[in-house]
């Protein structure tokens, strides 16, 4: 089945016409996952380019030791995988499904043509890639001059505005996004939850005051914590 109306609502597609948007979906295959699923395999040879069209995804590698580092989490119309195929090199990371997840996959071979022969699609991915560099270099710089407990706050808050107030992820996962270890993040979402900022339950992180947590993102007071 072809998600057309995922399609359609992507900023990347909005303003292509029906026959362009068609185009696309003649050369794409649309395939679900479950949560855990691996869609691509870092160092493996890339083949197709991904669009989110339903879920949450995150993208991840895994150091010498078996610890594991999320470096973004993706959503609806973001796109997978375009780096690998733009540079004909491998998958710099994997990409698992976070929840169930659709994405239409497009061959390498025919993204690369898509951007030849379209101007605006091209022009619209290389925004997004220049965005997605001012997020990582935003990342650098916070784990330069903010305190975890900071880090911590940013990132749910990041989390939360795209996901809702239930976020998915476990506080190992928590931890490889802020370049933290494990027992730092259960002592820190630990007395997060005393002041009752969140909650947890198996494998989700629930936010319960947005403005505490607010105020942690900007620098944690001693009379919230």
């Amino acid at each position: 089945m072809k998600n057309l109306e995922g399609i359609k609502t992507c900023n990347l597609f909005g303003t292509l016409s029906e026959k362009e948007r068609a185009k696309i979906l003649s050369v794409s295959v649309q395939k679900e996952y479950g949560r855990g699923d691996i869609i691509a395999q870092e160092g493996d040879k890339s083949r197709y380019v991904y669009i989110i069209t339903e879920g949450q995804i995150k993208g991840t590698r895994f150091t010498s030791d078996g610890r594991e580092i999320i470096l973004e989490v993706f959503g609806h119309c973001d796109m997978i995988g375009q780096v690998a195929a733009i540079a004909n090199e491998p998958y710099y990371y994997s990409a698992i499904a976070l929840t169930r997840a659709t994405v239409n996959m497009i061959k390498k071979e025919e993204f690369m043509e898509l951007l030849r022969l379209n101007p605006g699609i091209a022009h619209k991915t290389f925004v997004a890639l220049g965005k997605r560099l001012r997020a990582a270099q935003g990342k650098i710089e916070e784990f330069v001059s903010d305190k975890v407990e900071q880090r911590i706050a940013k990132l749910l808050m990041a989390l939360s505005a795209r996901m809702g107030n239930e976020i998915p992820f476990t506080r190992q996962e928590i931890a490889g996004m802020v370049g933290t270890t494990i027992e730092t993040t259960i002592r820190v979402t630990s007395r997060f939850k005393e002041a009752k900022v969140i909650r947890t339950t198996r494998g989700n992180i629930i936010i319960i005051d947005r403005q505490k947590l607010g105020l942690l993102a900007e620098g944690p007071p001693i009379e919230i914590l």
